[in-house]
């Protein structure tokens, strides 16, 4: 299972999902990540939600909701947007960036999250950001809130180049793991495609060592200016992995 997540779709301003399916299904997707960055409610992508557009669910049997970030705002809006969100979208996981807020994770929240049907899940961030990447902090956070987990390639990459920091990742959160953000990094982009990567060995090398452990889909965050750049990806990749 393969697939993009849709914010550079948003960026080009297609918002319609129909019309995004159409691009998506065209460079043999199968799967899809929608990406939010609001939680207010009249932005175009959350509002691109509410028209009875869906992501046929027979072609993309792996759906994925990125939600903004679970900062402990507002949290009933938080909580009812995103319950609406993961509804339209017939989300199987809504992920969200574990940020400290005031020196701590908003745990709470989380919990609020699950406790009201949100199939929440937690990536490791970047080397940037100033928590949700320290392996110990990411396991307590699974296992006292209950989410799942989204391995980062990238983002583990930039923390250790050999990798062994992404297999430490792997091997204590294996059993929570549900997809992996793949993309790759060149002197200009930190979010590059795989196949033109300065890093792509690295990248391709160790999603197929976490494929040869579990079978997750994989949403790729690469940057991609046309339609046509994402069908080569997900054939470069289909190629390297050998999976269809």
């Amino acid at each position: 299972m393969i697939g993009p997540s849709t914010g550079w779709l948003y960026e080009k301003e297609i918002y319609s999902l129909r019309q995004q399916e159409v691009v998506l299904k065209q460079a043999g997707a199968n799967s899809v990540e929608i990406f939010l960055a609001s939680w207010d409610s009249n932005d175009k992508k959350m509002l691109s939600l509410k028209v009875g557009e869906a992501f046929d669910v027979q072609t993309f049997t792996y759906r994925s909701l990125h939600l903004p970030d679970v900062n402990g705002q507002r949290p009933e809006h938080q909580l009812a947007m995103a319950r609406d969100a993961v509804a339209r979208c017939g989300a199987i996981v809504a992920l969200t960036h574990p940020l400290k807020v005031d020196s701590d994770y908003p745990t709470e929240h989380y919990e609020k999250m699950i406790s009201g049907g949100i199939p929440l899940a937690i990536e490791n961030m970047d080397s940037r950001k100033d928590s949700g990447f320290d392996l110990a902090e990411l396991e307590r956070l699974v296992k006292i809130v209950g989410c799942r987990f989204v391995l980062d390639v990238q983002h583990a990459y930039e923390h250790d180049h050999e990798m062994r920091y992404a297999g430490d990742l792997l091997e204590s959160l294996k059993g929570e793991l549900v997809h992996l953000h793949v993309s790759g990094e060149t002197s200009d982009n930190i979010h590059s495609r795989v196949c033109k990567a300065a890093n792509v060995r690295r990248i391709v090398e160790f999603v197929g060592r976490v494929l040869s452990v579990k079978n997750v889909p994989l949403i790729l965050e690469g940057e991609y200016a046309t339609p046509d750049e994402l069908r080569q990806e997900i054939e470069f990749l289909t190629k390297e992995l050998c999976f269809c």
